[in-house]
């Protein structure tokens, strides 16, 4: 039996130290038809170079070579190209487990989903990832349940990667080119279509290595900033399709806003639009039982002050570095 033709796609940018790392841990996967594209998104460094060497090794590898323009951008670009019946995105200084695209189309073919979703392995740079070897559990999801699972936090995050989608769930839908947190305002559309439910599985098949300097350790910027608001922008337009899990949402965005806001200093205007929306939102997230404890826990904290959440999340980081 023929297996369809998977897509496998990588934007890349200054990821030079740990881009062979990446397409060494695609080229030994054990499900053979995939087509691997490398999105070269004007990469200062010599990603292009090491693109077009490992091109030159495996015909199964596609190169694009284009200017700069983000990392949504480069996902579109892929997507043009791509000929698979499935697409997946991985980042370019992580890598995965020789099975994870069996794994991922193999729940989608399990469940007869069109969408299927992992677990990852986050680890510091610098260090070695650790898997968890605890009990595996696959879940088939409806469309609303696996919503309203991934705003809670609950299973998995809204992160395109370590997921597999067909390709029909693309029709009409990019990654919005100029903004960052591009993956909170598409991934959820992309569940909107997926009228079959979601297929998941909590194995760990991705490493995600944390980088400081990375887009989401970087400092808030001006790009950020305009982005913020472009996501509650997105999420009230779909406020009425999203109306039956609403306090996932709100639960989302709380969370979102937290992130942020441990960032900034208290008195500076994007402070006090966070602080704005988690007061109004804070008592529907401390009662929400689905959601993660971390983040009830920050909303109750916060009926003390938003300095009080600083230094508790502040004392929690510095116990776990001293804890490595």
């Amino acid at each position: 039996m023929n297996r369809p033709l998977i897509s496998i796609i990588v934007p890349i940018y200054n990821v030079e130290q740990w881009l062979p790392r990446c397409i060494d841990s695609l080229l030994t996967q054990t499900y053979q038809n995939i087509e691997i594209i490398l999105c070269d998104d004007g990469s200062p460094d010599g990603c292009a170079r090491i693109c077009d060497e490992y091109a030159g090794r495996d015909s199964r590898i596609v190169v694009i070579h284009k200017p700069n323009g983000g990392l949504s951008d480069a996902r579109n670009a892929a997507i043009k190209q791509a000929k698979g019946d499935y697409f997946t995105f991985i980042d370019s200084d992580d890598y995965v487990t020789e099975d994870y695209v069996e794994v991922l189309y193999g729940l989608c073919e399990k469940y007869n989903t069109k969408m299927s979703v992992a677990d990852w392995c986050v680890f510091p740079i610098g260090q070695e990832p650790v898997l968890n070897n605890g009990s595996l559990i696959e879940i088939k999801f409806s469309k609303m349940d696996g919503l309203e699972d991934m705003f809670n936090q609950s299973h998995f995050d809204n992160s395109a990667c370590v997921k597999l989608y067909h390709r029909s769930l693309f029709e009409s839908i990019e990654y919005p080119k100029g903004f960052v947190f591009e993956d909170l305002m598409t991934t959820f559309k992309i569940m909107l279509k997926c009228d079959d439910g979601v297929a998941y599985s909590n194995k760990q098949i991705y490493y995600y290595m944390f980088r400081p300097d990375s887009i989401e350790g970087s400092v808030f910027s001006e790009k950020k900033r305009q982005s913020v608001h472009e996501v509650f922008r997105i999420m009230d337009s779909y406020s009425n399709e999203l109306m039956p899990i609403a306090d996932a949402v709100k639960s989302k965005l709380s969370s979102f806003s937290f992130h942020l806001l441990l960032k900034l200093p208290d008195n500076c205007e994007d402070s006090r639009f966070f602080q704005d929306y988690i007061k109004r939102v804070r008592w529907n997230v401390v009662k929400n039982s689905k959601t993660r404890m971390k983040n009830r826990l920050a909303c109750f904290l916060s009926y003390f002050g938003f300095p009080t959440v600083k230094a508790m999340f502040r004392f929690v980081d510095r116990r776990k570095k001293q804890s490595v």
